[in-house]
């Protein structure tokens, strides 16, 4: 099967979701005293959108771990240390870390719960784990009633990916001993909003849909979507989950 994306479209969308998340994760490196840190972990770190995010907001050390060796070939800038890595098996001591996060990761992997186990594990006693931000498409509203979802969740599966990982994060976090704050970050989108990002957003639907959805159908779809626009009724809300917790000890 063709790749959703390609690496270069990967790296735009990476752009977009750190966008979309920036005022929580200002909230969550609050939380986490982020600017003390001397050692930081972004796990699935892509591109290092926002590896170079926390490198600029902290004295101490960042590092960007993923598995996918073209997206750190196009990282996004010189700050942090990179490494080739994976989640389910970090490379580090236990306790390396003042803070471990990730940033819609969890989704795309086959055993989310060994992923946390180790990202609790490199995390010192007394420090932080964030997981900044995991989606729950099966939660989305749209108004008028669109197939944007459902693609979306038949897209991801067609991926491997778990579309419903927002609701989970309690449930995962409670699993590793983590007493964890879980939030939801997400606020509604309106027709002006969503006139701003439609060219990007369909971009990204025809991309990932061209394998089970007829152009014709996304034509329709795009014309009746640009229609509630146009009318001022276009109407989204699409839950994005936050959890933050310390490490006990």
């Amino acid at each position: 099967m063709e790749p959703a994306l390609t690496p270069d479209e990967w790296a735009e969308h990476f752009r977009r979701q750190a966008e979309w998340t920036r005022a929580a994760r200002n909230y969550l490196y609050r939380r986490a005293d982020l600017l003390r840190a001397r050692r930081v972990l972004d796990v699935g770190c892509g591109t290092g959108v926002i590896t170079e995010e926390m490198a600029a907001r902290t004295r101490g050390r960042v590092v960007g771990l993923d598995i996918n060796p073209e997206f750190l070939r196009r990282r996004e800038g010189p700050h942090a240390d990179y490494l080739l890595g994976d989640a389910l098996r970090l490379p580090f001591a236990d306790a390396a870390f003042d803070v471990v996060l990730c940033h819609f990761v969890l989704m795309w992997l086959r055993d989310p719960h060994q992923a946390l186990a180790e990202m609790v594990r490199v995390a010192r006693p007394g420090g932080w784990v964030l997981l900044c931000a995991e989606p729950d498409y099966g939660a989305r509203l749209d108004y008028p009633d669109l197939p944007h979802a459902a693609w979306h969740i038949e897209a991801l599966r067609r991926e491997g990916a778990d579309p419903f990982m927002g609701r989970k994060l309690r449930a995962l976090c409670a699993a590793q001993g983590l007493d964890a704050e879980v939030g939801c970050i997400s606020a509604p989108w309106t027709a002006d909003a969503i006139r701003d990002s439609l060219d990007g957003e369909w971009a990204t639907l025809n991309r990932i849909t061209r394998e089970f959805v007829s152009e014709d159908e996304r034509r329709a779809v795009r014309a009746g979507e640009e229609a509630a626009i146009a009318r001022g009724e276009r109407f989204v809300f699409m839950p994005v989950f936050y959890a933050a917790g310390r490490v006990p000890g």
